[in-house]
């Protein structure tokens, strides 16, 4: 069994790199989730802070704990949905600090770049993201408000089968205010690749919670589609056995040989900043390759080891670890 692990989604960050606008619905969000509820405007200066890292210190430490090689950052560009506020850092400056980012930590860091193919020059940024040494794809949010199947664009997809990039692409319906996730169901991912048939597609979160047998059906036939499973470790912490049944059904249904681990952690001072809850999800996924109470396993060895880091190697061409 490889003992090699690349977390293929996670976040690192500044509460001050994402748009106000963006942070303000977040506030929002937050304000409304118990009673009494609160003021945004009391929690705003709140928002995302806890969850920064901003040189990456926290997440490099966390690698080392637990035993992971790397780790791929989806980039997502909010910089239109967050537009209604304050002032922005553009999406092409926020795609260099990445770059400067993953420079600083070589080797343990990568990043698709975040996209939305509505700004004016959006055909010259992804230009200049494609040009970073340590983008790997381009990770694209349609719940921020656009069609992945509009002809406006149709060049992005091309853009990317021609340079053999992968998309990253949200497939769940967690989002809430202000996005619009009926744009990302996996249902409109299945229909983009009938179009593009070669592009490479990671369904982003594989459609958790309410997506997830959707995603699996739409990854279906398509050679170049895997299903990421950042955010499973919620359903896993609760309910191991459907976890695993989950599993060994995209294992037979798409191959393991399509499945890509990955986290969603946005690590900072208040989210996982010692790995513990990475470390016991990587636990949790080593443990498919055993059996459990009366289970037999869900993966061989080999399996597992294209889970946890092989298939994320193929997919964001990370050479570094072939």
């Amino acid at each position: 069994m490889s003992d090699l692990v690349i977390d293929a989604h996670l976040h690192v960050w500044d509460a001050t790199w994402l748009p106000e606008g963006l942070r303000r619905a977040w506030a929002r969000q937050g304000a409304g989730r118990r009673l009494p509820e609160r003021h945004p405007e009391d929690i705003l200066a709140h928002v995302a802070v806890g969850q920064s890292d901003p040189d990456a210190g926290l997440t490099v430490a966390a690698f080392d704990s637990v035993g992971v090689a790397a780790g791929l950052i989806p980039v997502v560009d909010w910089t239109i949905v967050g537009a209604p506020a304050g002032e922005h850092l553009p999406i092409g400056a926020l795609n260099a600090r990445y770059e400067q980012l993953c420079a600083r930590n070589e080797r343990r860091l990568y990043f698709a770049a975040g996209l939305d193919p509505r700004h004016p020059d959006a055909r010259a940024l992804f230009e200049q993201a494609a040009a970073h040494p340590h983008c790997r794809g381009f990770k694209l949010y349609p719940a921020a408000g656009w069609d992945l199947r509009d002809p406006a664009h149709a060049w992005l997809f091309e853009a990317l089968v021609e340079r053999e990039l992968p998309a990253v692409v949200h497939t769940s319906p967690l989002g809430g205010d202000p996005l619009q996730v009926v744009r990302c169901r996996p249902a409109e991912v299945g229909a983009l690749l009938a179009t593009y048939p070669t592009l490479r597609v990671s369904f982003a979160h594989a459609g958790i919670e309410a997506w997830w047998s959707e995603a699996l059906d739409c990854a279906t036939g398509w050679q170049h589609a895997y299903l990421e499973l950042s955010l499973w470790q919620r359903l896993a912490a609760v309910d191991y056995p459907e976890f695993r049944r989950r599993v060994r059904a995209m294992r037979t249904q798409i191959g393991a040989h399509r499945l890509v681990f990955g986290s969603d952690i946005c690590r900072g001072p208040r989210e996982d900043a010692d790995g513990r809850e990475l470390a016991r999800f990587v636990t949790m996924v080593r443990d498919l390759a055993a059996p459990h109470d009366g289970d037999p396993p869900v993966l061989s060895d080999e399996e597992l080891g294209l889970f946890l880091a092989g298939n994320a190697i193929r997919l964001f061409n990370l050479k570094e670890f072939a």
